[in-house]
């Protein structure tokens, strides 16, 4: 796993930036990870105003690899909040239609 230095830019009252770190196993997928703060690591706002409001820049992104080849057990965990979502069976909508009169047999 590499550890990934981030810096985002993103609008607010004015210029501002927000950096951390990103593990992940190569830069496609530390960059797809960026994009949900939660995987941000040590992350920093910089700027002068605390107003909330942020439109976030993740095509000017900058991602610059700091350390290669770290163990598992020293990598921070990260944010799994994937929602479940069972696998649809690919199933004919005929056959899903006669389980009612098989059922009655």
């Amino acid at each position: 796993m590499n550890k990934y230095f981030v810096k985002i830019p993103y609008s607010y009252t004015q210029y501002a930036e927000l950096t951390g770190f990103i593990y992940a196993e190569d830069e496609e997928e530390a960059e797809e990870l960026a994009c949900d703060s939660w995987n941000i690591h040590e992350e920093d706002y910089v700027d002068r105003d605390s107003s909330g409001d942020s439109d976030y820049d993740y095509d000017d992104m900058d991602l610059t690899l700091e350390e290669s080849d770290i163990p598992s057990q020293n990598i921070p965990s990260r944010n799994n909040s994937t929602p479940y979502s069972p696998v649809q069976p690919d199933l004919p909508n005929y056959y899903l239609e006669d389980l009612p009169a098989l059922k009655t047999l």
